[in-house]
């Protein structure tokens, strides 16, 4: 047989790791598996059905499954669990507030199999814990490990409910954590205000990245923010875009109105190219739109001369070549009634 990709649920109520399964072994949803974590070993459930190892992982070094569990071992195993992994912890605080420590505990596990209790603790600082452990050793008779840990890490081992009411991401299926920036906040115009945009952990929601290229990919059919539009003949200011209603949010003076984003672009052709908003641009008349059967005719009116008394549009070639005619008969008879008159 083949490797395989499996999750493996280690404790109740705890999200499941992937590990490596075998080909020399056969596992099938629900049976308990011996496995390798970190130095030590455990027992877990298998939480899914084994899939065929895809190509991209075959180069990512996985934990192993070490092969099928003793059903006695299992009952063992649980109940040391039970009777040592609840009480640890309080057992656990009570040491270190007589040592003083700057530490929060967060989770305790037992590993049956090696004799060792192994607490997870997040710190802001650096702490010397070696006299702890001499502690806890005596109150255990146990190899005792601490390991600090990060607050999303420590999010997703106490777990909780997030803003949106579903179990945090961190302790249900997140297998890794990337990197979470402001800009994707920004990208996805939301208000940037620390409760709506961070965890339990607080820090930013891992979330913000689920539809962060999404977002920026639908970005590019829309106008930047503080460019400017014409709507109904006036320059407007963008300031804002509803990627999910299609709708771009245009202010002028004191008025705020939304649009359609497709009524946007016909009213601005050229939209890519928009300068940013000012009140130069506030000044400019809006371009024409045009239907295609009336562009020969706007272009030949845009070759009329103006009138500059603003009574209408243009005049015909005609009718000026015939009032400069009238105003030179005129000028000649006045130069004619007085001789003397100065001639330009």
């Amino acid at each position: 047989m083949e490797d395989c990709l499996v999750n493996i649920r280690l404790r109740e109520g705890r999200k499941p790791k992937r590990y490596l399964l075998s080909g020399e072994f056969e596992a099938s949803l629900g049976d308990w598996v011996a496995v390798q974590v970190d130095e030590d070993e455990d027992l877990g459930v298998v939480a899914s059905r084994p899939v065929p190892l895809p190509e991209e992982w075959e180069e990512i070094e996985l934990p192993s499954v070490l092969g099928k569990a003793d059903p006695e071992e299992v009952k063992k195993a649980v109940q040391l669990r039970l009777e040592r992994e609840p009480t640890a912890i309080k057992l656990a605080y009570e040491k270190v507030r007589e040592r003083n420590l700057d530490i929060k505990l967060v989770s305790a596990f037992y590993f049956h199999r090696s004799n060792k209790m192994k607490f997870y603790f997040s710190s802001e600082n650096r702490v010397d814990f070696r006299e702890l452990v001499k502690d806890l050793a005596h109150i255990f008779h146990a190899r005792i490990e601490l390991r600090q840990i990060g607050v999303r890490d420590a999010a997703g081992l106490v777990g909780g409910y997030g803003l949106c009411g579903q179990e945090l991401c961190c302790s249900r299926f997140l297998q890794g954590f990337e990197p979470i920036t402001i800009k994707m906040a920004k990208d996805q115009h939301l208000a940037l205000n620390p409760t709506k945009i961070s965890g339990c952990c607080g820090r930013l929601l891992c979330c913000l990245k689920y539809e962060h290229q999404t977002y920026v990919d639908a970005a590019k059919h829309y106008p930047r923010l503080g460019a400017a539009g014409f709507h109904d003949g006036r320059s407007h200011k963008v300031v804002s875009c509803n990627i999910i209603k299609e709708t771009i949010g245009l202010q002028h003076e004191n008025q705020i109105l939304e649009i359609p984003l497709e009524r946007f672009r016909e009213e601005n052709p050229d939209w890519r190219n928009a300068p940013r908003f000012s009140l130069a641009n506030a000044a400019r008349p809006a371009p024409p739109v045009l239907a295609e059967a009336n562009v020969e005719a706007a272009l030949a009116g845009m070759e009329d001369p103006v009138d500059r008394n603003g009574a209408g549009g243009g005049e015909s070639s005609e009718s000026s070549s015939k009032r400069r005619r009238r105003r030179r008969r005129g000028s000649n008879e006045r130069r004619d009634e007085n001789p003397s008159a100065p001639t330009n």
